[in-house]
């Protein structure tokens, strides 16, 4: 894919309740260049999937205006589906910055079926939302959609990234229901950005052939609507991670953003 030059003063806020927004970091980076990068984490409440409604929404306006006060923000990407479909489009009308988010990819996912039946990992906040509960019910007239909701998999997600072991029977057990199906689906969406961390696992717990959706392709589409990119090579500033709770993984953390191009790691107090 051609890689794009932003222009000077391009700074992407991303943020996400843990580790999984590193997905769509990855895949911006990889496209569109320049970018100074600012990554928060809100550990401190990780995972947002077992979170209220009322309570993601709160937070994330508090997490934005303190942010936004201190750092010219030219887009903010919501890389956690379960924070997305909580606060999107209500979150826009306090800020003067676009905002993107990311949710399951439904639609997508019907056009890729060939046997009518598709499978949705999402965290439970997301699958109880009313748009994706109205959506799932209206297709399921034509459509079996199976779902699976596990804080257990956005966890082993996470410690595969921080570099610790997981073991395939445990991802296993969690789609125990999958395997009593007549019709396996054939087509599964990753609803949450952690589990494109797991994806060789997945693959190999499931039949072959099985095609995976997940949000970062209607990311890029997002963001080239709300930016203005040109072929200038701008010198960018040092990209900054924010974390708002100190823990055992904070070393895990540190070294891990260190690789990806983050030099500075500070704490977020809120």
């Amino acid at each position: 894919m051609k890689k794009i030059f932003l222009k000077s003063q391009t700074t992407i806020f991303i943020f996400d309740s843990g580790l999984g927004g590193i997905t769509i970091y990855n895949y911006v980076k990889s496209i569109f260049l320049n970018i100074n990068f600012i990554y928060l984490l809100d550990n401190k409440y990780f995972p947002y999937g077992n979170k209220s409604k009322n309570f993601i929404l709160k937070r994330l306006i508090k997490i934005l205006k303190k942010i936004s006060n201190h750092y010219n923000i030219t887009l903010a990407i919501i890389a956690c589906n379960t924070a997305s479909v909580s606060s999107l489009p209500i979150i826009r009308n306090y800020f003067n910055f676009p905002i993107i988010g990311v949710s399951p990819a439904i639609d997508l996912a019907i056009k890729k079926t060939k046997n009518n039946v598709i499978g949705l990992l999402a965290t439970n906040t997301t699958l109880k939302n009313y748009d994706i509960r109205k959506k799932i019910n209206f297709l399921n007239k034509k459509y079996e959609i199976k779902t699976i909701s596990s804080s257990k998999l956005v966890f082993l997600a996470e410690k595969k990234l921080l570099g610790y072991e997981i073991m395939i029977n445990e991802i296993k057990k969690i789609f125990k229901s999958w395997y009593d199906l007549k019709i396996f689906p054939d087509t599964i969406i990753l609803g949450c950005t952690h589990f494109p961390l797991i994806l060789n696992e997945l693959k190999t717990i499931f039949p072959k052939k099985i095609y995976f959706l997940d949000s970062k392709k209607n990311i890029i589409l997002k963001f080239k609507k709300n930016i203005n990119y040109n072929q200038t090579n701008i010198k960018k500033k040092e990209n900054i991670v924010f974390y708002t709770k100190k823990n055992q993984y904070l070393k895990k953390i540190e070294f891990l953003f260190s690789e990806k191009g983050f030099k500075n790691i500070y704490r977020f107090k809120i």
